[in-house]
């Protein structure tokens, strides 16, 4: 039988960093339908290769 193909999680973080990722997420904490807080949290990981190049997109451009 062959064996089927495995990324190691050293393999797929490598891509991450080579190729770049963007997260995004919303934490809404609200109390009786009322909105107390509200965070709009971005992160964008890239290695150091990447980053000083002149196609990495700002924060700025990203996508909302």
């Amino acid at each position: 039988m062959a064996e089927p193909d495995t990324t190691s999680l050293a393999d797929l973080l490598d891509r991450v960093v080579h190729r770049g990722a963007v997260v995004r997420g919303d934490v809404i904490i609200t109390l009786a339908g009322v909105e107390l807080i509200r965070l709009d949290l971005r992160l964008l990981l890239i290695g150091i290769g990447g980053a000083l190049s002149d196609t990495v997109p700002t924060f700025e451009e990203l996508p909302r």
